[in-house]
């Protein structure tokens, strides 16, 4: 990990919890208690003991903790993600290089939670806790809580989010509560108890509080204590004072109690360090001009005076926030000069140390406005570039007040403004730009300005206006301006001219921009470029250069390409795909764009690709998938009041109806789509389908539809004249003008043909059966007919392959889980070795007894642990077998737990029980009884779960081992019926093994011996027999077997 300032190294380390802090267990207790709910809510006013009960909790848990320490620099929805980033690859190493936030700088809050999500789900298998401290200070922020919000919503199962602060964490409450994801504790639970009360004042003021004055102190203060709990300085006439005072003056008491009794080095030290919001022994020597600090600083820490500490080197140290305030109220207040030289002093320090965003606050709380303009413009493009669009609007507001200049500042966030739509916000920001522009302004700073203009007019479809910014731009950029602004120049020109309808002109512009910027550092720029002109391309009919063009795009988005980048670079590729007849390779990469648009959180890419994909479903005549996947992607149209995609929805599901015979439907559904239009005329694509819809019914009319189409020239677009000529020619052939419907439908064939437009004519002709015979017979040479008859075999081809299947029971993963003879778990015929031993067992409980409460669970495992923690392990365990089995495998109906029935699960012990129950109902002398015996005995590996030895294995396997032993005396007994004393010999000599003390195994052992003539073993076998008796359990052999023994040797 690189070397982090001394603010984001404080940020992710949590305090020292020492001997001198009180271990509140109650309160660890119930954080552990509430580990399986996805967010825990610690919520209080000041003093309550939050940031310490966090540190006492990582101190006393052996969950891992990754801490994060906020602040207002995380409104700053990448500050806070690069924070918790470093929090966890600080704790997980694996994570290094996985959370890549300059891929993620452009994407929005909840594209990067789901990104964070799914990383962590794949990278990390153990159960761990992301503490947040000072939560109220991000809660005005909605790009963070954005970010928490939709972490939340698809938070992986190991996870706890447990957060601290002054208010409860503004995400949707509601939903967690009714999942039961949430747990809170607020002032009740954090006030001091009686006991707690009196061992804190014991361990740091030495007091001894009998029962009425810690009665009393409760009863005053209700548990808010925070001179107690902070300073540890109370004793003498400081407690008695506390005691008799229901709610001292914090500011007097701070004054009086800790600050003015402390020593005049250390006092002077503590007023002008609170400049720092951290410390550092390096940072305090630097603000302080001495080689002290160091000194100083253990001081604080050893006084209690209201200081936190990190336990790693090198140390970082923070005030409590309310004393922080004390101390600076009274440094300037004592000398305002110096108070100011003192906080520029630590802006400087921060500033070098690469602590930006806290350093521009700290100049401009000093009135260095300057000094905060200079630094903010040298980091501005940086902070853009990274996605810190609103640290650049916290900038903004921070220089407006000062009426500072730093055009870089503004100019980026109106860039920020115009990507994300907000046009407004981005024109009022660059006219704030406009005014701090001056003769000493970069050249390259002004066209950008101009650039931006010309964004926000093309935004507004205003395209005279683009091209007269970009003619100003050109003009301030001369020939040896940025190749970057060159190139924005040519983008928006060429667009602007596509707008107006001149997409041959556009095409060599475009081309300019892509080449401008082939060079490394402008790869993502080049990027983009390549998508606008493939777009050209494809609405040129150049089918193929624009799969090339698509395909240099997508190469450089792998790289550098943030989600929403890759989505919209996959569709392309995808609908290429299409085009060009490679079905089953557009069907993958529409599945890797939906991947990319979901990380992304982006419904409208999300949408665009659902549609894309239906429409390839569409043309496999897969009716069932495209209408779902239509229905899909109208939900989410809708749900985004986006009227051109619910339009395109709206007639690519008539198109659906219409092309397998439903008319009525599809004139509703082109119904909708009309009825989205504010006035006007319909749309050319909504023209097409209802001549189409004519074709059959009005032929002459439809033609005459058609007609008009072509001859205005209104189609720009490629698809929509191949549709225009395919329809007007099937509708002379309806109406009977065969020779005009074969020269028409060459022309439709030419058309396609040289603008590679032929799948619109195999997706139309695959559906009429008719019409294609009618091409065969009097087209059949041309050319492209013929990659047009290839393409429909091919998509009957693929159709055959994603035709609805019935379910394959056996997809389900089969797992074996064997207790007899050892203690081990298979998935799909593989053993797994990742399991924990616990979580093994845990799993062979609930096998064993198929249902079983929680606290049974509880008990059974984690008997002498406090309630809380037996949550956090039972969570724990549980959350192993998931990862390792399957979501599904245990189902948790409260308050009981069991295995899935529904899973394809084998359990060597029920079927060991199961042959037994079969052997034991078969009365003695039934000819099958010896087979159902024999198979019973087999059945049993071994002793049950040899590895451990709770008492319910050992409980459970002396049952099993009762129930083996019977069936092995039950089988010798079978045997000697069946004169067969040599097989119940072999038998009873494994029951002997297990318990030699058996009377009736012992004495039918004596039998098959006697019976096989074999004196001299049946001696020495009663000889031992009567040995272990007498020697081990003081007892003689029972009548019948000391009888049967006579017998056989008379």
């Amino acid at each position: 990990m690189a070397k982090l300032d001394t603010v984001l190294r404080h940020a992710i380390t949590p305090p020292a919890f020492d001997q001198t802090k009180l271990h509140r267990e109650r309160l660890v207790d119930m954080i552990h208690a509430n580990i399986p709910r996805k967010l825990i809510v610690i919520a209080t006013p000041a003093g309550y003991g939050k940031t310490t009960l966090l540190a006492d909790f990582s101190a006393h848990t052996e969950i891992p903790v990754c801490w994060v320490r906020l602040t207002e620099a995380d409104r700053d929805v990448i500050r806070f993600a690069t924070v918790l980033a470093a929090s966890l690859q600080r704790r997980f190493r694996r994570l290094g290089g996985q959370l890549d936030l300059e891929r993620l700088a452009d994407s929005s809050p909840q594209a990067i939670a789901r990104a964070f999500a799914e990383i962590i789900d794949a990278q990390v298998s153990e159960t761990f806790v992301i503490a947040l401290d000072d939560i109220h200070l991000i809660n005005r922020s909605k790009a963070t809580t954005a970010f928490l919000d939709a972490f939340l919503e698809v938070q992986p199962e190991q996870v706890t989010v447990l957060v601290a602060g002054r208010e409860v964490l503004e995400v949707s409450l509601a939903r967690l509560m009714a999942e039961g994801g949430l747990a809170g504790l607020g002032p009740q639970d954090l006030a001091l108890t009686r006991s707690e009360l009196v061992e804190l004042v014991k361990s740091q003021g030495g007091a001894e509080l009998d029962q009425q004055e810690a009665d009393r102190l409760l009863e005053e203060t209700r548990g808010w204590i925070t001179g107690v709990v902070l300073s540890g300085k109370l004793s003498g006439s400081g407690l008695s004072a506390l005691v008799q005072d229901p709610r001292p003056m914090v500011y007097e008491y701070l004054a009086s109690v800790v600050l003015n009794r402390q020593p005049d080095d250390l006092r002077r030290f503590m007023l002008d360090s609170s400049v720092f919001p951290v410390m550092s022994a390096e940072g305090c020597d630097c603000l302080l001009q001495q080689e002290q600090s160091n000194r100083f600083l253990r001081r604080l820490v050893r006084g209690g005076m209201f200081v936190t500490v990190t336990d790693e080197n090198p140390r970082t140290y923070e005030y409590h926030p309310q004393f922080r305030q004390f101390l600076l109220q009274l440094l300037e207040s004592a000398d305002r000069r110096r108070f100011r030289k003192l906080i520029v002093r630590a802006a400087d320090y921060l500033a070098q140390h690469g602590s930006s965003e806290h350093a521009v606050t700290l100049y401009s709380s000093a009135g260095a406005s300057s000094r905060a303009a200079a630094l903010a413009e040298k980091r501005a493009e940086e902070m853009y570039r990274s996605g810190r669009w609103l640290t650049l609007e916290s900038w903004s507001r921070q220089l407006e007040e000062t009426q500072a200049s730093a055009p870089r500042v503004f100019l980026y966030l109106a860039a920020y403004y115009t990507e994300q739509g907000n046009l407004d916000a981005a024109e009022t920001t660059l006219n704030r730009v406009r005014e701090m522009i001056d003769i000493r302004t970069p050249k390259t700073l002004k066209a950008y300005a101009e650039i931006l203009c010309g964004w926000i007019a093309y935004r507004r479809v205003q395209y005279d206006k683009v091209l007269e910014a970009v003619e100003n731009a050109e003009i301030i950029l001369a020939r040896r301006g940025s190749r970057l602004r060159k190139a924005d120049c040519c983008r928006l020109r060429a667009l602007a001219i596509v707008g107006k309808g001149d997409l041959r002109s556009a095409e060599p512009i475009a081309q300019r921009a892509v080449e401008l910027l082939n060079q490394p550092k402008l790869r993502n720029a080049q990027a983009s470029a390549l998508v606008d002109l493939s777009n050209i391309q494809i609405a040129l009919g150049k089918a193929t250069e624009a799969h090339a063009t698509s395909l240099r795009a997508h190469e450089i988005f792998l790289q550098v390409g943030a989600p929403i980048k890759l989505a919209v670079s996959f569709n392309n590729l995808a609908c290429d795909a299409h085009l060009q007849g490679k079905y089953e390779e557009a069907l993958e990469l529409f599945n890797e764009g939906l991947k990319y648009a979901r990380q992304a959180a982006s419904p409208a890419r999300e949408t665009i690709i659902l549609f894309s994909q239906a429409d390839l479903f569409a043309d496999l005549d897969l009716a069932l998938q495209a209408a779902e996947l239509y229905g899909q992607g109208l939900s989410l149209a809708a749900r985004l009041e986006n009227i051109g995609l619910t339009r395109y929805g709206c007639i690519r599901t008539s198109v659906l109806h219409r092309r397998r015979g439903g008319g009525a439907l599809a004139h509703k559904w082109l119904g909708r789509a009309i009825a989205l239009e504010q006035g006007g005329d319909p749309p050319v694509a909504v023209t097409i389908q209802l001549g189409a819809l004519e074709v059959l019914a009005k032929p002459r009319r439809a033609q005459d539809t058609f007609q008009q189409i072509i001859r205005k020239k209104a189609v720009v677009d490629v698809g929509e004249r191949a549709l225009a000529l395919f329809f007007q020619a099937r509708a002379a052939l309806t109406a009977g003008d065969i020779d005009q419907s074969q020269v028409v439908l060459e022309q439709a064939l030419d058309w396609c043909g040289g603008n590679g437009a032929e799948q619109i004519l195999a997706g139309e002709l695959a559906f009429d059966s008719d019409f294609r015979d009618f091409a065969r017979s009097r087209l059949g040479n041309h050319p492209v007919l013929s990659v047009v008859l290839r393409r429909i075999d091919t998509m009957r081809a693929v159709a055959q392959l994603y035709q609805e299947a019935p379910e394959d029971v056996g997809a389900a993963a089969r797992i074996a889980l064997f207790a007899l003879g050892e203690a081990s778990v298979q998935c799909q015929d593989k053993r797994l070795t990742e399991l924990k031993p616990l979580a093994r067992e845990v799993l062979f409980h609930l096998a064993d007894h198929q249902r079983v409460e929680r606290d049974v669970l509880l008990e059974t495992f984690w008997p002498h642990h406090p309630p809380g923690r037996q949550v956090a392990n039972l969570h724990t365990a549980v959350y192993n077998l998931r990862r390792e089995l399957g979501r599904d495998i245990i189902l948790h109906e409260a308050p009981v737990y069991r295995l899935n029935s529904e899973l394809p699960i084998e359990y060597d012990v029920l079927r060991f029980e199961r042959a037994a129950s079969v052997a034991e109902g078969l009365p003695p002398g039934d000819p099958r009884k010896m087979f159902a015996l024999t198979e019973a005995i087999n059945s049993y590996g071994g002793s049950f779960l040899p590895e451990f030895s709770s008492d319910w294995v050992s409980e459970r396997r002396r049952d099993l081992e009762l129930r083996y032993l019977d069936l092995l005396a039950c089988h010798a007994q079978e045997a000697l019926v069946r004169d067969q004393p040599l097989r119940a010999v072999n038998t009873l000599r494994q029951a002997l093994q297990i318990d030699p003390y058996r009377d009736d195994t012992n004495l039918w052992f004596l039998e098959a011996l006697g019976r096989l003539g074999r004196r001299s073993e049946v001696v020495a076998h009663y000889q031992r027999y009567i040995r272990l008796l007498a020697d081990e359990l003081g007892l003689d052999p029972p009548e019948p077997v000391r009888e049967l023994y006579a017998r056989i040797i008379d």
